[in-house]
């Protein structure tokens, strides 16, 4: 069973593709364990062929599914914690990762923040710049705390 890492990278490529106008589907799905394979996965995990398994391919089309049908819900807490910053002057990528920890700190119970967020952060250290670390850092800790306060 591959890791949580692994299945995120992939979903966030599929939300980044369909807010690109793609299908975000199948063939995106492969594509992006294909390359993945090829790259390797910082934690270690090799991806196996017949990956994605059942519990992964739930959890992405859970994620993708539910980031889409919540997406502006979700930009309106982006938006309402990074202050001073419209989504249009944010990196697509930033974005895209920030979309994908909102939707798992509001909807997915079983995933703790922290963990959602540490995630994240590993994902723009491997798919954006590095230096916005802090900034994505900020607004999912703001968010995080204004949803455990909404509890």
């Amino acid at each position: 069973i591959m890791s949580r890492i692994t299945a995120r990278a992939a979903v966030m490529q599929m939300i980044y593709e369909h807010i690109e106008g793609g299908e975000g589907g199948e063939d995106t799905l492969r594509m992006v364990y294909d390359e993945l394979r090829e790259d390797g996965v910082r934690d270690g995990h090799v991806i196996e062929d017949d990956e994605p398994g059942k519990n992964d391919r739930e959890y992405i089309d859970r994620v993708l599914e539910g980031v889409i049908a919540h997406m502006d819900e979700i930009d309106a807490r982006i938006e309402a914690a990074a202050i001073g910053w419209t989504l249009d002057r944010m990196s697509l990528i930033d974005l895209t990762i920030m979309r994908l920890c909102v939707w798992e700190i509001c909807y997915e119970q079983d995933i703790p923040d922290n963990v959602a967020v540490s995630e994240a952060l590993q994902l723009v250290e491997r798919y954006s710049d590095p230096q916005d670390k802090a900034f994505v850092n900020g607004v999912l800790g703001t968010i995080a705390r204004n949803v455990e306060a909404e509890k």
